[in-house]
Order: C-alpha cells, then sequence, then structure tokens
C-alpha cells in the first residue's frame, strides 16, 4: 500500500474535524455531556473492568463462537451475559457468534427463549428466521 501524502491527510483532518463539530451542534447539550463524560472515563480508566462471562459447565473454555457455550448462556445465562451475546451479534449479525446461535436456535426450544432471540437475530439480519 503506497502511504498517502501530507495534503491528503490534512484534507481528511479538516474533513474529520467539521464532521465532529457538525454531530455536536446537531446534539443536545445532555448528549454532549454524556459523550464527555465517556471519553474521560475511558482515559482516566475510571470505568469498571468488564466482568469475565459465565463459566461453562460441559466445556473447558468458554468460548462465544461454540454452540454448546451459546445454549447454556442462553438456558443458565444472567442478564449480564445475555446484553454481552446481544452486543456482539449486534456488531457482527453475520459472525461467527450469530452463525453459533442460529444453529443453537434450529436445534432446540427453549421455552420464550427460543422465539425471542430468534427474533433478535432477525432484527439484526434485516428478517426474520
Amino acid at each position: 500500500m503506497k502511504p498517502v501524502s501530507k495534503k491528503i491527510m490534512q484534507a481528511f483532518k479538516e474533513w474529520g474535524e467539521a464532521g465532529g463539530k457538525k454531530r455536536a451542534k446537531n446534539l443536545s447539550s445532555s448528549a454532549r455531556q454524556a459523550i464527555s463524560r465517556h471519553a474521560a472515563e475511558i482515559r482516566w480508566g475510571l470505568q469498571k473492568a468488564p466482568e469475565s462471562p459465565m463459566s461453562s459447565v460441559r466445556l473447558n473454555e468458554a468460548v462465544w463462537e461454540n454452540p454448546v457455550y451459546l445454549e447454556e448462556i442462553l438456558s443458565y445465562g444472567s442478564l449480564r451475559d445475555w446484553k454481552e451475546l446481544r452486543r456482539r451479534i449486534a456488531d457482527r449479525p453475520f459472525g461467527a457468534e450469530a452463525d453459533a446461535l442460529e444453529k443453537v436456535l434450529q436445534a432446540t426450544n427453549i421455552y420464550g427463549t427460543t422465539s425471542l432471540w430468534k427474533a433478535i437475530l432477525g432484527r439484526f439480519q434485516g428478517g426474520f428466521l
């Protein structure tokens, strides 16, 4: 890959600054405060470390891409575990985690859970299972 010229880098910088100013102008005061508070927390290390996921009963290592682990999360996981799974699916709706979740949803019927997660996965993938 060729290095980018200083002129082009300067243009990118100016566009980024202009976009940031336009975004800030469109945000409410409370939204700007929340964003700056979050940035300061990250900058100064004030955020809590993320908790580790639920340990697996059947596996040596808890791996989000493993359908067995995801079945355990759906059956026995906490709300925190479900939120983490939802975040992973939202970030990569066609990624390894989403594929594993789809396999679990097709193979099992966990009362009240399977239909909910089918709807969640379908929403992020742009359709319904």
